[in-house]
């Protein structure tokens, strides 16, 4: 864990299945914070892995660049802990493959005010598409919030350390892990918040695992798992 001045490094998790979200993914993180450390947890589903990896690295640079192979089938929360585990004692950026970091710094921005401010237990960018209002670009700078949408989440190792990784039951249908993650950060006495100085766009791209935005994913059967484990039934 840092102490003083001191910070970990920063690593930016990014599970993707498609190339077309990636490659502009990765650019736009490289273009903005050409040092951290970029993991893509490889969800292709096919044999395509080195040759995909060869095509990425090309884009991503040698430099800080890894590429990790998925677990099939395929569960967000499974596949984004593998790159929470690859990441040693770093802080944890998780980032959609279709949201683009626009913000010079912007992670880096978020690291320092979590360190700054270690009330907060998790942050998350602001964005212009999302389903959390709070998670608009208000330009007030860090600001609590109840919860948050996973679009971009800075997820320090010392909260890692306190709570653990993302709970892997919600498999079921889709979503509500990042729900459930931020209800854990607030039982654990931390806040959760959203920072303005961290824009990612979010409307460019096209998630490949929410589905279309007019036919979205159910996650009832997710959402009743959380609600049971919450004793909120």
């Amino acid at each position: 864990m840092a102490s003083g001045n001191e910070m970990n490094r920063l690593s930016v998790v990014i599970p993707s299945k498609n190339l077309e979200n990636l490659i502009p993914c990765i650019k736009a993180v490289r273009k903005h914070e050409p040092q951290v450390r970029i993991i893509w947890i490889d969800d292709l589903g096919d044999q395509r892995h080195e040759q995909a990896h060869e095509f990425v690295a090309s884009a991503a640079g040698l430099h800080n660049f890894w590429s990790l192979e998925g677990e099939k089938p395929f569960i967000f929360a499974r596949n984004v802990n593998i790159g929470i585990k690859a990441a040693g004692d770093d802080d944890v950026v998780i980032l959609n493959d279709d949201a683009l970091l626009e913000t010079p710094n912007g992670f880096s921005a978020m690291q320092t005010a979590a360190e700054s401010h270690q009330q907060f237990g998790i942050i998350g960018a602001v964005t212009n598409v999302t389903g959390q209002p709070l998670q608009q670009p208000r330009n007030i700078g860090l600001r609590e919030v109840p919860h948050f949408a996973f679009v971009c989440v800075l997820i320090p190792r010392r909260t890692i350390e306190r709570i653990g990784a993302l709970d892997e039951r919600y498999c079921i249908d889709y979503g509500v892990e990042d729900l459930d993650y931020c209800e854990s950060t607030r039982r654990a006495g931390l806040k959760c918040g959203v920072f303005d100085h961290c824009f990612v766009n979010h409307a460019q791209l096209v998630s490949t695992f929410r589905g279309q935005p007019h036919t979205p994913k159910t996650f009832e059967q997710n959402y009743r798992l959380f609600q049971q484990k919450w004793g909120m039934v």
